[in-house]
């Protein structure tokens, strides 16, 4: 990714509306204007802190971080104090050495000062707090008031049915389908990858939603049959 490009995305993941989407702006002014942006978003707020989220951040290249840290000492010129949150896969933690060894310590210093690594779904309390967000802390459509569970299958909500009662069948599922020889409640800690969680539920909204009554499709035969279908045992299997 050249400068240009680099500096007009960010400008567009800030919500910048321009004028004509399809001409970028010039490197200088793309830079300054998500510059601007930041301290804007800042003073908008009454801090001056201002911090970007990268996802995916083990793509991120030198270059790029060095245009970066040009950002935070402009920033900082301006009383703005600027933070990078990266998150990425497992590679992302050999990137502080490498720049170390290039030459580039001052950068790992700055974008790399501490770390702390992603865990799964460690319990069934904690998995029974994601179910509970498609039955309650969600909304389907936008701005509707409703929640997934409750758009999906309003008769079984207004029952009272709600998914985090099914966290004991469902941590019981993904329990049963680990492969063998990989940590379970005898052999200690078990986590859960949260994208097998979410296709797992999305299928029984899905049958849920189609007319399949409530007691068919969260029984713990079918959770068995729906977390299978993540393809979560052959994912586990290839990580241990």
């Amino acid at each position: 990714m050249g400068e240009t490009e680099f500096w007009n995305t960010l400008v567009g993941a800030s919500n910048y509306e321009f004028h004509n989407p399809l001409k970028p702006k010039p490197k200088n002014a793309a830079k300054f204007i998500f510059e601007q942006r930041l301290v804007t978003v800042a003073r908008q707020s009454r801090q001056n802190y201002v911090v970007l989220l990268i996802d995916e951040a083990q793509e991120i290249m030198l270059k790029e971080w060095k245009w970066l840290l040009g950002l935070q000492n402009a920033l900082d010129d301006q009383g703005i104090r600027f933070s990078v949150v990266s998150i990425g896969s497992y590679n992302l933690q050999f990137q502080p050495d490498y720049l170390a060894r290039t030459g580039n310590a001052h950068i790992a210093a700055r974008f790399y000062a501490c770390d702390a690594q992603f865990h799964g779904i460690r319990s069934c309390a904690e998995l029974g707090y994601v179910l509970n967000g498609y039955d309650l802390d969600s909304e389907w459509p936008k701005k509707s008031g409703i929640s997934f569970l409750q758009y999906f299958a309003p008769e079984a909500f207004a029952e009272g049915c709600r998914l985090m009662g099914c966290a004991g069948s469902l941590w019981a599922a993904f329990e049963q389908l680990l492969p063998p020889g990989m940590p379970s409640k005898k052999t200690g800690p078990m986590e859960i990858p949260m994208l097998h969680i979410a296709r797992a539920v999305e299928h029984a909204l899905r049958r849920l939603g189609s007319g399949e009554t409530w007691e068919a499709v969260t029984s713990l035969q079918s959770w068995l049959v729906m977390v299978a279908k993540t393809g979560f045992t052959d994912h586990m299997r290839k990580i241990s």
